[in-house]
């Protein structure tokens, strides 16, 4: 594999640690607080704005809605890649990443620590607020773009952060409206997957939002030493499922890659696999709210029922109920959302969940290639259950940066199983 990301896939204590040596790890920090210091300036300074006429007017609440939904966006991944899962009982003690909402630069010099990490409680209280607020900032201008925020895109991701808080009732509520403005797409009415008939393209009426880069096209190609997907996932799609075709095996190394999900090559990677916002989620996550709840399963069978109708030939409709309709919900949002960058948030949220908790063991074989592409050796690693693995380190210039640096999070050295 690929020794650039040798540290983030087998879980070492220092993720940037590519066997060669170290990279920079604040890479992913620095970026996304930069982005929310221009979000803090933009939204004070539209603020200050003289608005005269409705074009103004309409342009103000576009601009504040997307700042609100992105800076929302932005603290939901910094709290899960920095942070524990958040968890109902421990939220209010357990620490995330400093919360700036602010474009001042703040210095106290009688202080040793100038930034503080927030509690996770506090961290989403304000990605909630944000959300909300972007709804209504987008109530007063509707224009929706597939790359930037709108309404949708704002109810879709409150929805998601309610099931990380297990607010189900919440999250139900706050999804319900889009059910009758988005619509799934078929694909048992069209064509088998292939090069010229991808599964998601910037014209898939599913898409709601996408935003970023596109990672697989140059990682999940099943060549030696890229990535490929494992034989798990590969396994859990009945023959009918037309999911199945985004994969194919690899002639050269019989591995298997991820070819038609995405349209892959320069200048055509036009739908994020990094952040993407698409009506498959909205029903999955509807039918994992009503699960959840306990007491409206014909609601949550209904919304996963419509969405395989559209997925798998000659479906027949399913009825299940308790922990066993909550286990196909997960295993059809792998299924159906998998490089799409889920499953790491999901994992880690489910294994918190007071309801129906889910827990596992990972085991990852890395293997290593000279500069020839020749094999070397492959090595086993394994992330336990409840692993702080799970929760990335605080960069070191971060900590570095006070005289009293904000705690940082444990992470064990993670060496391979004896072969």
């Amino acid at each position: 594999m690929n020794k650039t990301l040798f540290g983030y896939t087998t879980w070492q204590r220092d993720i940037t640690n590519t066997e060669l040596g170290s990279s920079d790890d604040q890479t992913t920090w620095v970026d996304l607080y930069k982005r929310i210091a221009v979000i803090n300036s933009t939204l004070e300074e539209i603020d200050r704005l003289d608005l005269k006429t409705d074009q103004e007017k309409a342009d103000y609440y576009r601009v504040k809605g997307e700042s609100l939904f992105l800076r929302g966006q932005f603290y939901l991944i910094l709290a899960n890649l920095y942070g524990k899962p958040y968890n109902p009982r421990t939220a209010s003690s357990d620490l995330g990443v400093p919360l700036k909402i602010t474009s001042g630069v703040e210095h106290d010099k009688d202080k040793d620590t100038q930034f503080e990490r927030a509690t996770l409680d506090k961290i989403y209280s304000q990605i909630e607020s944000d959300l909300l607020a972007s709804l209504e900032a987008f109530s007063h201008s509707s224009k929706h773009v597939l790359y930037r925020a709108s309404e949708k895109a704002s109810r879709l991701l409150l929805g998601r952060v309610y099931l990380h808080m297990q607010e189900w009732e919440n999250a139900k509520n706050i999804l319900e409206p889009l059910f009758g403005n988005i619509a799934l797409s078929s694909l048992v009415a069209g064509d088998t997957l292939s090069e010229d008939n991808r599964f998601l393209n910037e014209d898939n009426t599913e898409l709601i939002f996408s935003q970023n880069s596109q990672f697989s096209q140059v990682c999940w190609t099943g060549n030696a030493p890229e990535f490929c997907v494992s034989r798990e996932l590969y396994n859990l799609y009945d023959e009918n499922d037309r999911r199945k075709g985004c994969f194919k095996k690899n002639v050269d190394t019989d591995s298997l890659a991820l070819l038609y999900k995405y349209n892959t090559g320069n200048y055509q990677a036009r739908v994020s696999d990094v952040l993407m916002l698409r009506a498959a989620e909205a029903y999955l996550n509807m039918a994992e709210a009503c699960a959840m709840l306990g007491t409206d399963d014909a609601t949550a069978n209904k919304y996963l029922n419509e969405l395989l109708r559209n997925r798998i030939v000659d479906y027949q409709d399913q009825t299940y109920t308790g922990e066993e309709l909550v286990k196909q919900i997960r295993i059809e949002r792998r299924k159906e959302l998998c490089f799409e960058g889920h499953r790491w948030f999901d994992l880690r949220r489910y294994s918190v969940c007071e309801k129906y908790p889910y827990k596992k063991k990972i085991y990852r074989q890395f293997s290593f290639y000279n500069s020839a592409n020749v094999l070397e050796r492959t090595a086993t690693y394994v992330l336990e259950e409840d692993d702080p693995a799970y929760v990335f380190a605080i960069p070191k210039n971060v900590l570095e940066f006070d005289t009293k640096p904000m705690p940082d999070n444990q992470r064990p050295e993670r060496i391979p199983l004896e072969q």
